[in-house]
């Protein structure tokens, strides 16, 4: 058996993304879900603006890309080995959901960090987020024709919402000054 070289990988990838730039430039652009993917990826951080009092939002905007980064790799991940998928992307270059990773999830968790500066309240707020975001928010996109699953599972999407959203709580509050209650 023979493997492909270096250069015939990257003839293969530049067809792949040909094809998706003809994808999304002829199927995607301007359709009412990437409306909705442009919306999503400004008015949460509207939102979170209004909501967050400036003398926390180190804290908080701490948390919430911490999240984003997590959320980013964990797409691309995802992605790539083809657990799941987005058939509708805001831009065609960038693979993972955008506007989920860097905005609606960073967001929603870091107003449940915020408002959540009990360890006991703040658990309560995370599972209702991780709740809502793997039960009623990826089916409402599955239905949406904007995600798709392949091999994987919405109880493991909210396992892992659970779980980094602990982890990045429990790393600030070590590395960071304590926060005011």
């Amino acid at each position: 058996m023979t493997y492909p070289s270096y250069d015939e990988v990257q003839d293969i990838r530049n067809e792949l993304k040909e094809a998706g730039y003809q994808y999304w430039f002829y199927h995607d652009l301007f359709t009412w879900q990437w409306w909705v993917l442009l919306i999503a990826s400004i008015l949460p951080w509207i939102i979170w603006g209004y909501l967050i009092k400036k003398e926390h939002r180190l804290h908080v905007f701490a948390f919430a890309m911490l999240i984003g980064i997590i959320s980013s790799i964990l797409d691309v991940i995802g992605v790539d080995t083809l657990l799941w998928g987005y058939p509708i992307k805001l831009f065609f270059m960038v693979p993972p959901l955008f506007p989920a990773d860097l905005t609606v999830i960073p967001v929603a968790f870091s107003l449940a960090y915020y408002y959540g500066k009990r360890w006991r309240r703040y658990f309560l707020y995370i599972v209702i987020t991780s709740f809502l975001f793997s039960y009623v928010i990826e089916p409402l996109f599955i239905w949406a024709g904007m995600y798709e699953i392949h091999n994987f599972s919405h109880w493991l999407s909210f396992i892992g919402f659970i779980f980094i959203s602990l982890l990045i709580r429990w790393f600030l509050e070590r590395i960071l000054p304590l926060r005011e209650q």
